[in-house]
């Protein structure tokens, strides 16, 4: 249970945030691409809070980096109330950003240093699939408190979570870290943390996980203004298709936390990659060929998300178990190196957006097919290394 709260902290915030994203427009006098700033900044904070927070948690374990992150989680959204441009509100949520990160990180983080790679998948799925059912309903609470209380009342109500996490952390929370790992400066933790980019295996896990992720946010950047500009649906109407979405991932949260063991995490990864690139095609022919509706647009990419779902913990439980002495530093880097690129594509969803359907279709389908080419570059670099290590192993025989 503490996972779980501590891994719903940030899906909750950027969620409950997503509704009020069209109407800012006029409430600052600004335009879409200004106001996808509040989530390309948000992201980009948020992956280069992971690259301080890994070296940091290596170095002085996960709790005391925990509790200060949910701390600033719990502050950082009454400062985004008393925003008064949209360039204020986007360095809130930059701060707000740097909090929600403690939460999603550590809770992956810590599954792995409790559990070897299949099991850590699974527990990976089961927090993810549980977290995200219990965020499903934040788009519909954030849609009725810009309806009926003004866009503020979303941050209000989240500082009110962040607190309550907070408490529980500090009553509840343990040190996990592993006590065999090594003393390290900062400096060093974090150079190898960067040398863990010249690994081939690690380098694939988690651009597996950088193109689903990117994937799931330019879905999330740019169905409001579909729903809203395209379709003309009031700003609600988010809240209640946004379920098909989540339904989609914590089905395949539960494939994995149920199937991680007896399959193996490159099975998992491979039936998940599989299920999201075939979902591509009735999303095309059902747009291309039919009449575009929200329905048409929600349940084939609700089919692509249920496909990341099945891969996403196992390829996650994968680039942190490269070097499990490293745990933490693995999961800055990748989630730095995931996050970035889903702000960028944030941001550019906020560029191409164009009053049609097509700018979300393109993003979602192009990163469904990146993720399982990048698997299929880590998998080479598994065998490469195991065929490197064969090698260089002594000849015990002739010996």
């Amino acid at each position: 249970m503490l996972l779980i709260s501590l891994s719903a902290t940030n899906p909750f915030a950027f969620h409950v945030f997503v509704p009020s994203m069209p109407g800012l427009v006029d409430t600052f006098n600004s335009t879409p691409a200004a106001v996808q700033l509040t989530v390309s900044l948000y992201i980009g904070t948020f992956a280069i809070a992971q690259l301080c927070y890994g070296p940091l948690s290596d170095k002085f374990g996960r709790r005391r980096v925990i509790l200060a992150g949910i701390g600033i989680y719990a502050v950082a959204p009454l400062l985004c109330t008393q925003a008064t441009s949209i360039e204020a509100l986007a360095a809130g949520r930059a701060l707000q950003a740097i909090g929600g990160c403690a939460g999603l990180m550590f809770a992956r983080v810590i599954a792995r240093d409790l559990h070897g790679r299949d099991k850590a998948a699974s527990v990976i799925a089961s927090v993810t699939m549980i977290s995200s059912a219990m965020t499903a309903a934040a788009p519909a609470i954030g849609g009725f408190l810009d309806v009926w209380m003004g866009w503020r009342a979303s941050f209000v109500f989240t500082a009110a979570l962040g607190s309550v996490v907070f408490t529980i952390c500090l009553l509840w929370l343990p040190e996990t870290r592993p006590s065999n790992t090594p003393a390290r400066s900062i400096l060093q933790t974090f150079a190898d943390g960067v040398r863990l980019l010249r690994n081939p295996a690690f380098v694939g896990y988690a651009a597996h996980g950088a193109c689903t992720l990117s994937g799931w946010y330019a879905m999330l950047a740019g169905l409001p203004f579909v729903l809203v500009e395209v379709f003309g649906l009031p700003k609600t109407a988010y809240g209640y298709y946004y379920p098909i979405l989540a339904i989609g991932y914590t089905l395949g949260n539960l494939v994995t936390s149920r199937m991680a063991t007896p399959w193996g995490a490159n099975r998992l990864i491979v039936t998940g990659a599989t299920i999201a690139i075939s979902a591509c095609i009735p999303l095309y022919l059902w747009n291309g060929f039919g009449t575009p509706s929200a329905l048409s647009m929600f349940i084939p990419l609700g089919l692509i998300v249920l496909g990341q779902g099945i891969s996403q913990p196992g390829a996650t439980s994968s680039a942190i178990g490269v070097r499990p002495d490293l745990a933490g530093s693995a999961a800055g880097m990748m989630g730095f190196s995931q996050w970035m690129i889903a702000a960028g594509t944030s941001q550019l969803m906020g560029v191409i957006i164009d009053g049609t359907i097509w700018p979300t279709i393109w993003m979602a389908s192009f990163f469904a097919v990146m993720s399982l080419a990048a698997y299929l570059f880590a998998r080479w670099g598994e065998a490469r290394a195991e065929r490197l290590q064969a090698l260089l192993q002594p000849d015990t025989e002739n010996s």
